[in-house]
C-alpha cells in the first residue's frame, strides 16, 4: 500500500493552490493523509479526487476547517495502526523544544506527548514544524513529511509504503 503524507499546505495563505508537480507525484497512491494546516477545505476536495483522504486540523486552520476535522485520527491501513495529528502542543510544553533539532534531547518531550496522545499508534504522522523527518523513537515510527507550502525555499511531502515493513521516502517538490 502506498500512502501519501502531506502537511502544512497553507492554501491560499502561502500558496494560491496546490502545486501541479504535487499532483504528478501523487499519481498511484492508495490513500492520502494530511497532517493539518490546510487553511481551506477545498484542499480536501482536490486531494480526495486523487485518493481517499483523511485530514486533521492544525493550529493555523480557521474555525470552519477546525469544526469539520478532528484534532487527531487513528487509522488501520495495511495492517498497521497509524496516528495522525498536526503536532502543536500547549505553549508551555512546546517552548521547551521549538526550534531545536529533532535529535535534540529536549525534543523527547514532543515524542513523549505525541505517544501519550496516540497510545495505540505504531506510526505517528505529524506536521507543524515544516521540516521533514523519519525517526524511530521508543519502538514507534515518527514521520513529518515537511510542508507543501515552501519554507526556506523547500517544499516536500512523503510516501509511506507498507509491505512487510514500512518504508518512507521524503519527496522534495
Amino acid at each position: 500500500m502506498k500512502i501519501a503524507l502531506v502537511s502544512d499546505t497553507h492554501v491560499p495563505a502561502s500558496l494560491p493552490r496546490l502545486p501541479d508537480r504535487l499532483f504528478k507525484k501523487l499519481a498511484g497512491v492508495d490513500a492520502i493523509l494530511h497532517a493539518g494546516d490546510l487553511v481551506v477545505l477545498e484542499v480536501l476536495e482536490v486531494l480526495g479526487a486523487i485518493a481517499p483522504t483523511t485530514a486533521v486540523s492544525g493550529n493555523m486552520d480557521p474555525p470552519e476547517v477546525s469544526r469539520r476535522l478532528n484534532a487527531q485520527e487513528i487509522l488501520k491501513l495495511a495492517g498497521r495502526t497509524i496516528g495522525l495529528k498536526h503536532g502543536h502542543q500547549p505553549r508551555r510544553l512546546q517552548s521547551r523544544y521549538i526550534g531545536l533539532s529533532y535529535d535534540a534531547p529536549a525534543f523527547d518531550l514532543f515524542y513523549q506527548a505525541m505517544a501519550a496522545q496516540l497510545p495505540e499508534a505504531e506510526i505517528i504522522v505529524f506536521g507543524h514544524f515544516h521540516a521533514s523527518v523519519v525517526k524511530e523513537w521508543n519502538g514507534r515510527l515518527f514521520i513529518n513529511p515537511g510542508a507543501v507550502a515552501p519554507t526556506h525555499g523547500r517544499s516536500s511531502f512523503a510516501v509511506l509504503e507498507i509491505r512487510e515493513k514500512a518504508d518512507v521516502h521524503i519527496i522534495l517538490l
